[in-house]
């Protein structure tokens, strides 16, 4: 009987690849850098350089960031948890289902914003260029 038991047991850490994929993912970025007033320093630190930095025709200075949105760190857990108890309660057999689906959705949504300037360097408008998440959780203020 014990031996049946680590046998499945091994079977299901074995299988349990959706686990290892929910906790991967990338971590979700604060956007609320992103509200009007912010200092272009705080912007930096959370987004990461930008992939242009540029003045526009008013002159005023202007970054576009490209960044992959991740889920926060509860969702992950959460959803790590949710896939190890499913993994246990079928044999690892949701793993077939479970692991695609983590795959396809897991993997964060990528975000293109152009940044706005004011002449002190703060956040005065932010258009997004490109969302892709599926649920916009955390709105980026315009």
């Amino acid at each position: 009987m014990l031996r049946n038991f680590v046998g499945v047991l091994c079977l299901v850490m074995l299988t349990a690849c959706s686990v290892v994929q929910a906790t991967s993912g990338p971590e979700s970025k604060d956007l609320s850098v992103l509200d009007k007033g912010t200092e272009r320093y705080l912007v930096l630190a959370e987004l990461g350089q930008p992939l242009v930095t540029e003045t526009d025709q008013d002159g005023r200075k202007y970054d576009i960031f490209k960044f992959m949105q991740g889920q926060h760190g509860a969702v992950k857990a959460g959803k790590a948890v949710l896939y190890g108890t499913a993994a246990v309660f079928t044999l690892g057999l949701s793993e077939v289902i479970t692991s695609p689906l983590e795959g396809a959705a897991g993997k964060g949504a990528e975000m293109k914003a152009r940044v706005i300037y004011d002449g002190e360097d703060k956040v005065d408008q932010v258009e997004v260029l490109q969302d892709d998440r599926w649920m916009p959780v955390q709105k980026v203020s315009s």
